[in-house]
């Protein structure tokens, strides 16, 4: 019998909340580079206290990631670090890599920034470092790209993350503007039957058991809404 690898239990109690802020983290960033920078003819612009602040964002990410999951060491032996954490799967890899990526390009497109901002004079370097910064803010609006769809399957990997799941119900623009059309269908991973009456009905049930009666009935209301035959959902209604 194949040895399970040990994971401390403190990890075990706080992965659900790191993986539900790693991804609320990400799709604010990514929300924050689409609406706050522009593109023109000369390329993508955006300010510094932008960059710095999303750097920040994906220091904590990154962070975060590395506290609940093994750093793989060699990719191709798939070697990972002796560490009571958890293994990662091939996406938390995909996501760990693309974090990372972004992590230092925006590190690197944030001095770059801060150089043609303050050091204004036209000389070679100044336009070396002008064209760099059009470089890495491509490179960085590509990854979000990439980024978002490894973000998607891992929302779904994670179904069973009720905290999770709250996110996103909370977050309707947020969630809507970042996952597309496929918001509606990511949420409807969260069911076994893939109905959403049934995903509302599960975070009304989780309010109430944590003492939250206002975000319960409000729950129960969106599963009615979509389903009027829910009994157990107008039954929680009742006795609210």
């Amino acid at each position: 019998m194949t040895k399970q690898p040990q994971v401390r239990p403190y990890f075990k109690r706080i992965k659900d909340w790191k993986t539900r802020n790693m991804i609320m983290l990400y799709l604010e960033a990514r929300d924050n580079f689409l609406t706050q920078s522009e593109k023109g003819p000369e390329g993508i612009s955006i300010s510094f206290d932008c960059l710095r602040k999303l750097c920040d964002m994906f220091y904590e990410i990154k962070e975060d990631h590395h506290l609940l999951y093994k750093k793989l060491l060699d990719p191709r032996k798939k070697k990972f670090e002796k560490a009571k954490k958890f293994v990662p799967g091939a996406i938390d890899i995909r996501f760990m890599n693309n974090i990372g990526l972004l992590f230092h390009k925006l590190m690197v497109a944030r001095e770059l920034k801060y150089q043609t901002d303050h050091y204004a004079e036209k000389d070679d370097i100044f336009h070396r470092n002008e064209e760099n910064l059009k470089i890495h803010l491509n490179n960085i609006a590509a990854l979000f790209e990439e980024g978002i769809e490894i973000v998607k399957a891992l929302i779904v990997n994670n179904r069973g993350n009720v905290l999770l799941l709250t996110l996103l119900l909370e977050n309707v623009e947020l969630t809507r503007n970042q996952l597309g059309e496929e918001a509606r269908s990511v949420i409807q991973q969260f069911a076994v039957d893939h109905n959403l009456d049934d995903v509302y009905f599960s975070v009304g049930s989780f309010y109430l058991s944590q003492g939250r009666p206002e975000r319960a009935k409000k729950m129960f209301e969106s599963a009615l809404h979509e389903n009027a035959r829910h009994e157990k959902a107008r039954l929680q209604l009742s006795r609210l």
